[in-house]
């Protein structure tokens, strides 16, 4: 199968290495030409996880390109960019889409499926939501972080040959993914959830397992996780997940040595995926009347921290 990967950060460069291993073609699009050009020369790195040594990586071989629009041709795109590159990317990519094929966007955030369904057809797009985490390292490698599971499907929430030949395709690469008829309440669940994680873990900069070691990060954690899911209520989100308590500090163990993304970016001075989460959050509540004192206070300490980053130097 030809796929095009948008997207060549921790997941895509995750996602490239094991359906690179197989006879798949597969292409990665990223507009960062540092990591396009690592990967023409020498693939995707992956190292194990809970690896440091160097010599642990391993290299699978695909192609890569700054610009969708080089391409001509595939059966099967992934959108694994952040949410505030949806647009761009999926542009890049649209004169590819058709019903032979779809668009899957694996993205974890609010509002993507909106932002493509105003570019492409949404008859064209599938909504997924991964539990793979991992880590960019320099040039083209990542260190992957864990196996959790893949979950897929339409929009309207039905079955489709489509989705049982992703499924397979996924499973036979070695990514353990199941098909869900409610895959929108699921994305919702776990942007609950890692609202909870992801700014806490950044503001305190610690890895995602020290924030269930004390009590105060643990009330944090759950009032985020109270608020959210009464937006998610409220908005009339059928929420699979019957109890995202103990979702959260399963999250938080399975990736206990993991820094978030969201840390990662604020170490290294980039931009976040604050709007597509908490911000997310805010903004429904805010539409059904709902107050919500604690998401709103740590949206903006992460705006805060993008914008100004404390230090000595500013004294």
């Amino acid at each position: 199968m030809k796929i095009v990967i948008v997207g060549g950060g921790a997941i895509g460069r995750l996602f490239g290495s094991f359906l690179g291993k197989g006879s798949n073609e597969v292409t990665l699009v990223d507009i960062d030409r540092e990591v396009v050009g690592a990967m023409q020369a020498q693939g995707i790195g992956v190292m194990p996880p809970g690896e440091e040594d160097p010599d642990t990586v391993t290299t699978v071989p695909v192609r890569a390109v700054s610009d969708g629009s080089q391409i001509r041709g595939c059966d099967l795109i992934l959108l694994m960019v952040k949410s505030f590159s949806t647009r761009v990317a999926v542009e890049s990519v649209a004169h590819l889409v058709s019903e032979r094929c779809p668009l899957l966007t694996v993205q974890t955030g609010l509002g993507n499926i909106e932002t493509i369904g105003r570019i492409i057809p949404a008859e064209h797009v599938l909504a997924g939501m991964t539990f793979m985490s991992g880590t960019s390292l320099g040039g083209a490698t990542v260190r992957h972080g864990g196996d959790g599971l893949t979950y897929i499907g339409e929009l309207d929430g039905r079955l489709s040959p489509r989705l049982e030949t992703i499924s397979k395709l996924f499973n036979d690469c070695g990514i353990r993914t199941q098909v869900s008829r409610r895959v929108v309440g699921r994305l919702w669940c776990k942007v609950i959830v890692y609202a909870a994680i992801n700014p806490l873990s950044s503001i305190l900069k610690v890895p995602n397992g020290c924030l269930t070691d004390r009590m105060e990060s643990i009330s944090l954690m759950k009032r985020l996780l109270d608020e959210g899911k009464r937006v998610a209520e409220a908005c009339g989100v059928d929420l699979p997940c019957s109890d995202l308590y103990a979702d959260l500090f399963e999250a938080c163990q399975r990736s206990s040595n993991n820094l978030s993304s969201m840390l990662q970016d604020i170490l290294n001075e980039r931009s976040t995926e604050i709007e597509a989460q908490n911000g997310a959050i805010c903004r429904y509540a805010e539409e059904q009347g709902i107050a919500v004192p604690t998401q709103q206070t740590i949206y903006e300490l992460i705006k805060l921290l993008e914008k100004w980053r404390p230090g000595l130097d500013q004294l």
